[in-house]
């Protein structure tokens, strides 16, 4: 069995060094925002993101929100004419749109009548 010899004075210089480091990572960390709030929901295609929207409803993994695929269909389209006219989607999620709409009814009017613009008479 040989025997290792160690440099204390390396230890000592490589733990200065990491202690060091580790102070540059807890400052950089100090300087970076606050995470984003994510807010699943029970639909898997829907989410909530505090940073988008303020928190309103949107399809997952866009800017979409719910209400957009909502006005759409009230306005009389199929969800097939929805998707041609938001390609980025696919058909799953705007009818897990739909289904949350009808879940949360009163919710998704509400954000509607919030970004409504009002027409000049």
């Amino acid at each position: 069995m040989t025997t290792a010899t160690i440099d204390v004075s390396s230890v000592v210089d490589r733990l200065n060094d990491l202690e060091d480091q580790i102070r540059q990572l807890q400052t950089l960390f100090r300087t970076l925002p606050p995470s984003v709030e994510v807010r699943e929901t029970e639909y898997p295609h829907i989410t909530r993101m505090q940073n988008i929207l303020h928190g309103e409803p949107i399809i997952k993994g866009t800017r979409t929100p719910v209400r957009a695929i909502v006005e759409y269909w009230k306005f009389g389209d199929t969800p097939e004419t929805i998707l041609r006219k938001l390609p980025h989607l696919r058909l799953a999620q705007i009818f897990a749109a739909l289904s949350y709409y009808d879940d949360h009814r009163a919710e998704v009017e509400h954000y509607i009548s919030l970004n409504r613009v009002p027409v000049d008479d």
